[in-house]
């Protein structure tokens, strides 16, 4: 029967580091995590948002036209920085039309279920009848 010399410390703990280096190598990598997309809701208008009035003198010239507006909806819901990027070709319309805008509250676009500020455009079309 041949005869074993007992290991010394320093073989034991070079034994290990192997046997942990080999172990390590064999694991299966795990998947890096997987991230979901952002749920983003865009802003509304609520229907409680009152019509421009019609300046006096636009209607009694029979004035109308399609005024585009673009605004940023902040994530409090009010309106700021809104400017007619298309006119409806009468400056008493276009001036109605945003003024009334700054009055109405909107529900904020959110990211992932939280408030954010947002940018929208939206067309005001007024018909004189």
């Amino acid at each position: 029967m041949p005869h074993r010399q007992p290991l010394s410390f320093a073989s034991s703990l070079l034994a290990t580091a192997c046997l942990a280096t080999f172990l390590a190598a064999c694991q299966t990598p795990t998947a890096p995590p997987v991230s979901t997309p952002a749920v983003r809701v865009p802003a509304s208008m609520p229907a409680g948002c009152a019509k421009p009035a019609w300046p006096l003198d636009a209607k009694r010239h029979g004035a109308q036209g399609r005024v585009t507006l673009h605004f940023t909806v902040e994530a409090d819901g009010k309106v700021s920085k809104a400017a007619v990027i298309r006119s409806s070709g009468y400056p008493a319309l276009d001036e109605a039309a945003r003024d009334a805008l700054a009055s109405c509250v909107f529900q904020p676009e959110t990211l992932d279920g939280k408030p954010v500020a947002s940018k929208v455009i939206m067309p005001y079309q007024w018909i004189n009848e």
